[in-house]
């Protein structure tokens, strides 16, 4: 989301600009034009690009995967990994239509460009324990998620409020998994052949 509104403000706006976030992480719902407070009561949403998470689905294809991985002597066996993906709505809030239309084309420039990420190179990845590779390893693949006009209606009745301008991407396999192994054992190294002879009867 940082990458994304330094390049918004990067031509829209001098990248000097600190202050001025033209993307902000919210429920578009508590905007004006749903009936909300326009996010005065947290994070303003006015004249800002508003990422909302609407929804979060299992990608069955992967659900087969081995749960069981050898750390040194032992396999470790856990619950398989379940990987989600996360439909992210991007909308224009803005109050004039035509800056809300180009800053929603930004928006598509932006991942025209760019299509995958990954955790281990963002801003925040530096400040994380060395010991959680695991996060360090998520990628997201970034993708236009169309809807149909019925979709449509019943996404936006959902949130309350007018249509406004607005794109929806799905970030695909985020991977997610408890920390604790489910259980441990040794590896088999020998195999051992117990014979028993018979004494001629």
């Amino acid at each position: 989301m940082e990458q994304l509104d330094q390049y918004i403000r990067s031509v829209e706006a001098p990248i000097s600009d600190l202050t001025n976030a033209r993307v902000v992480l919210g429920n578009i719902a508590a905007s004006k034009f749903a009936g909300g407070d326009g996010g005065n009561s947290g994070t303003p949403l006015d004249d800002k690009v508003v990422v909302t998470l609407v929804n979060i689905a299992e990608e069955g294809s992967l659900k087969n995967n081995t749960a069981t991985r050898q750390v040194n002597d032992q396999y470790i066996q856990n619950n398989p990994v379940v990987h989600v993906n996360l439909y992210l709505l991007f909308t224009a809030n803005f109050e004039y239509y035509d800056t809300a239309v180009n800053h929603l084309f930004r928006v598509m420039e932006f991942f025209q460009g760019r299509k995958i990420f990954q955790f281990k190179n963002a801003p925040m990845a530096g400040v994380l324990p060395d010991d959680i590779e695991r996060i360090r390893e998520i990628e997201l693949t970034i993708e236009l998620h169309t809807l149909s006009f019925e979709q449509l209606n019943d996404l936006w009745g959902s949130l309350g409020g007018k249509q406004m301008p607005f794109v929806l991407y799905r970030a695909r396999l985020v991977p997610v998994q408890m920390e604790l192994p489910v259980s441990r054992g040794g590896l088999v190294t020998e195999i051992g052949l117990n014979t028993s002879h018979s004494n001629g009867q």
